[in-house]
């Protein structure tokens, strides 16, 4: 069973992915979900999929997303900080990266260094870091799939 986690999984690109998921029960598990400022829709993937993790990137949205949950065990967390933790999370194989604009760049460089295989949807990652994205993740041995 792959283990994956969506950054930007309330957008386009995210909820694609997760219907995906819902095509492949037993061999896909999303382990983490990260989203800007939809926590009643993160909330909805979160009961569906389980995750042990969720962020969200505003704080107002992350302590909002914490008291809907707080009957679960997901953790909660917040902005890059929350991003970072998520990026490196152990057990995590593919990080989906869907976060729009360059706040997507630093995660999915920390998700190369923890080694996790990178599904790569975020255009600035691409286009204004692949001259750092690229040869860290052949230096870590790690797969960049668009």
């Amino acid at each position: 069973m792959k283990k994956i986690g969506v950054m930007g999984s309330t957008g386009s690109i995210g909820t694609q992915t997760l219907e995906i998921v819902r095509k492949y029960p037993g061999r896909l598990r999303v382990t983490a979900l990260a989203a800007g400022s939809n926590a009643a829709l993160l909330e909805a993937q979160a009961r569906e999929f389980s995750p042990d993790f969720a962020v969200m990137w505003q704080k107002e949205a992350a302590e909002d997303l914490r008291v809907r949950l707080s009957d679960t065990k997901v953790k909660v967390a917040c902005g890059m900080d929350g991003l970072l933790e998520m990026a490196a999370l152990p057990g995590m194989d593919i990080l989906v990266t869907a976060i729009v604009g360059m706040i997507g760049i630093q995660p999915t460089m920390e998700a190369i260094r923890a080694h996790k295989d990178i599904a790569l949807a975020n255009t600035e990652s691409r286009g204004n870091a692949g001259h750092l994205i690229i040869p860290l993740a052949r230096e870590c041995g790690v797969s960049i799939l668009p």
